[in-house]
């Protein structure tokens, strides 16, 4: 009866993801946290602009470059270099969302 009344606290087992962000150390670290923020203001950007959000479509665009400047500065960095080339993190802006 005591077995049916215990309350089990299990940790859920570490995601992929989670596990090889633990792998990479010092460089490797840091370019994948950009990566990610590269990714996430990308996400933000097209919410934003669904959401016909002037303001924060602007802020987010502006925010961009510097992000997309820190990630090519940090992929240089990378030794070896990977092999997969960064490519182009070009982004149009349209300024006027209802066109």
């Amino acid at each position: 009866m005591s077995a049916l009344l215990t309350i089990r606290c299990v940790l859920p087992p570490a995601s992929p993801a989670t596990m090889s962000l633990r792998a990479l150390s010092g460089d490797r670290l840091l370019t994948c946290q950009a990566m990610r923020l590269l990714i996430r203001l990308d996400t933000e950007l097209r919410y934003a602009r669904a959401d016909f959000n002037d303001d924060r479509f602007r802020r987010i665009m502006r925010a961009r470059p510097k992000v997309v400047d820190r990630l090519r500065r940090r992929w240089a960095m990378l030794n070896p270099q990977p092999q997969i080339p960064l490519g182009s993190l070009r982004r149009r802006c349209h300024a006027n969302l209802t066109r």
